[in-house]
């Protein structure tokens, strides 16, 4: 309770600080685009977060990554490809499967994690709204909901062509345009890298990738509107700079496999509006496409032990209906809807054990049970592929209300959400290898080893929300909400190659007419799945909006159940698994404010986090801080913008062996604009700090992904 109350003390004291500076400019409100609030979002009992178009340009966010920081208690970190992206929030998330903040494109949901990471190309505004948002957005928003909204053709915005070159060869040209009903952006992106592989004496992060967008709208008639989106992006990386961490040291990183991953993700939406005196009904559904390729050199060394691929045909479908009061004013605003879509996905995922994995991992433990006086086994495969494919069906169809309930100056929410989730997956695996037990085997005799089945599961979540709002004097608001939100369980599909490995070793001696007192396969397929993690989140808050001003200032106390963890597997093993650890409480305060002088803005964001069982990968403290200030010149506008990004402590693995300080990154953009054009040099971690972005153990060993270095750009922006 003491660092709760030294937290909250220090979340005050940022918002009052910045409240008392004289102010004369209006702060332009956020674009308000989480569609399914039917009132405005300064009067939302939760907290809410929106980063404009300029702040976006001067940080150089145009990845979801670029946000940590920017909104309290939220931290993605920047590793890997862009299938690894991880989002921790409020304490909550792991790096494996679903993700704890759902993601709406233009009122879209986007279902698949692996499709999360992607360029921002004419993104006009960006609201999170923080703590579980279960009732209105489902599953997978137990920490909150980000919604993006893009060019739309009634911007009415000019052309406009941008190009920015910068460290390690990196290049970014977009353009977008609106013209009558429709709005286009495109945007393509190259660098060479930032990490080298001492192995291969090469550069192992580049990355290629475009992104091109559509977007029509058009009033059909009086009552109806329609509006239709197609968004596709096709990226080509490497990745995966990961180094032994090894008596106490972080070694470069150092793989002789290949590593790398392929994307194609595209959706295609459509947005009906109805309107009728009474009430208004929207109608969204999607197509959602994603086809991917991931290989990795699975032992992340020299040595040739295995290596993995992951290739998936995942295809999807969405549909929700959403009803309520077309009178805005009313004292009673009610909301419902169904909401529903189903997920097919193919995946292919081979791991090939090549010689030193097939001693290592193999040989060695099969000989270990055998007298050295009766002779060994020997395989005589240099490499031993491990075929896994499979067929993954997912589902969910749900139910939700939510009224609003306005009385003089308090505001009173109350709403429920059923959610019905089945999953099913089919496995299909195979391991061929040809060994000999010497001296009694004079031949290689052929071993097939199939594993082969199903296991599905279904469940019903019941998603309800109470909160109030008072209206204590004008822009001045307290809140307080209590709200249940889940993110979905799944199937461990990485630990087949484990199960495999061990379903292998235990055939090989029992076609040898071997048997061990106690079997070693441990882990098998009925252990692959986990459940849903579930989370009650209690909240008070305050919220203080002006003409020149925003301030707000929220504490939770949430408890969680099932929390998903990832954990790595004994031994000599690569292999990692979610599992559910139970009950956990996350306690934290977080507070953010901007406020403008004239030509001066500053913002301030900042979240202290408590988990009571020291979550790995989630910092405690995350902070951003940031000033802007512009002077007019003799036809152009000079622009200056300094911003601090940190976060920290870390604790890196469940031993709470390592630990990592709160560190800070400092940023800058200075940018000269014309009335049709503009050009600006920014730079990311001038100050050059070194640290990890991330941790795991494969194998007995442990490794490190290093943060980025000092980065700089320069860039020009025409407007025609």
């Amino acid at each position: 309770m003491r660092n709760f109350a030294a937290a909250m003390t220090g979340g005050l004291l940022i918002s009052l600080l910045l409240a008392t500076v004289p102010v004369q400019d209006t702060i332009q409100a956020g674009t308000v685009v989480a569609l399914k609030e039917s009132i405005p979002l300064s009067q939302v009992a939760s907290p809410v977060s929106s980063i404009r178009p300029e702040l976006m340009r001067a940080t150089g966010t145009y990845r979801p990554n670029s946000l940590s920081g920017m909104v309290p208690g939220l931290h993605i970190p920047d590793y890997g490809t862009s299938m690894t992206s991880t989002i921790y929030l409020r304490g909550l998330g792991s790096r494996m499967e679903n993700p704890v903040l759902g993601l709406y494109l233009d009122g879209i949901p986007i279902l698949d994690k692996n499709a999360y990471d992607f360029d921002w190309e004419a993104v006009r505004g960006v609201t999170l709204l923080r703590g579980p948002q279960g009732t209105l957005y489902g599953r997978n928003s137990m920490g909150g909901v980000l919604a993006i909204r893009t060019l739309a053709p009634s911007d009415g915005a000019r052309p406009n062509v941008h190009l920015e070159y910068g460290t390690a060869q990196s290049v970014r040209a977009g353009a977008s345009f609106t013209t009558g009903n429709h709005a286009f952006s495109a945007t393509f992106r190259h660098t060479d890298g930032v990490f080298r592989n001492a192995y291969k004496q090469e550069l192992c992060d580049p990355f290629n990738g475009l992104s091109v967008r559509w977007k029509w709208e058009k009033p059909l008639s009086d009552r109806l509107f329609a509006s239709h989106i197609f968004s596709a992006s096709l990226s080509d990386e490497g990745g995966f700079a990961y180094g032994l961490h090894a008596g106490g040291a972080d070694l470069p990183v150092s793989y002789n496999d290949e590593a790398g991953y392929r994307r194609l993700f595209a959706l295609d939406g459509t947005r009906l509006r109805w309107r009728k005196e009474k009430m208004v009904v929207d109608g969204t559904a999607s197509l959602q496409l994603l086809l991917d390729d991931m290989c990795m050199d699975q032992d992340y060394t020299e040595r040739s032990i295995f290596t993995l691929q992951q290739k998936q045909n995942s295809g999807a479908g969405t549909l929700e209906v959403l009803v309520r009061k077309a009178d805005t004013k009313a004292r009673w605003q009610p909301t419902g809807g169904v909401f529903a879509f189903f997920r097919g996905n193919h995946m292919h995922a081979p791991v090939t054990f090549k010689r030193d994995g097939i001693q290592t991992l193999i040989l060695d433990n099969a000989n270990a049970h055998i007298p050295a006086d009766i002779g060994y086994l020997s395989i005589s495969d240099e490499e031993m592929p491990v075929t896994s494919d499979f067929d993954i069906l997912s589902w969910n169809v749900a139910l939700f209300h939510q009224s609003v309930y306005r009385t003089g100056s308090w505001l009173f929410t109350a709403g429920v959400r059923i959610d019905y989730e089945g999953a099913w997956m089919g496995y299909d695996c195979l391991t061929l290898l040809h060994y000999r037990f010497i001296p009694t085997m004079k031949a290689d005799k052929a071993l097939n080893v199939p594993y082969t089945g199903s296991i599905g599961h279904s469940r019903i979540e019941v998603l309800p929300k109470l909160s109030v709002l008072y209206e204590a004097a004008e822009g001045l608001r307290f809140f307080s909400t209590l709200s249940k939100g889940y993110r979905s369980g799944g199937f461990n599909t990485q630990i087949f190659s484990d199960i495999l490995q061990r379903q292998t070793m235990n055939a090989t001696m029992k076609d040898l007419g071997v048997y061990f007192d106690q079997p070693t396969a441990i882990v098998t397929a009925e252990h692959t799945e986990y459940d849903p993690e579930e989370a009650w989140n209690m909240e008070v808050g305050g919220r203080w909006c002006r003409e020149h001003f925003r301030a707000e200032v929220s504490a939770y106390w949430m408890k969680v159940r099932n929390r998903q963890l990832t954990v790595f597997l004994p031994g000599q093993s690569a292999g990692r698994m979610m599992t559910n650890s139970g009950r956990g409480r996350n306690v934290g305060v977080e507070t953010e404010a901007e406020a403008r002088v004239k030509t001066l803005t500053l913002r301030a964001a900042w979240s202290w986090c408590r988990t009571d069982d020291g979550v790995p990968y989630v910092p405690e403290h995350t902070l951003f801080a940031g000033a802007s200030y512009s002077i007019d010149l003799n036809g152009c506008r000079l622009k200056g913008d300094a911003f601090l990004r940190g976060a920290g402590p870390f604790w890196w693995n469940e031993e709470h062996s390592l630990q990592e300080p709160f560190s800070a990154r400092l940023g800058a953009c200075i940018t000269l604009a014309f009335p049709k054009w503009e050009v600006y040099v920014r730079g990311e971690n001038l100050t050059g700090t070194e640290s990890h972005s991330f941790y795991f153990k494969s194998m007995e060993k442990e490794f490190f992904a290093a943060g980025k270095p000092r980065m700089l750009y320069t860039g020009i922006s025409l407007n025609f």
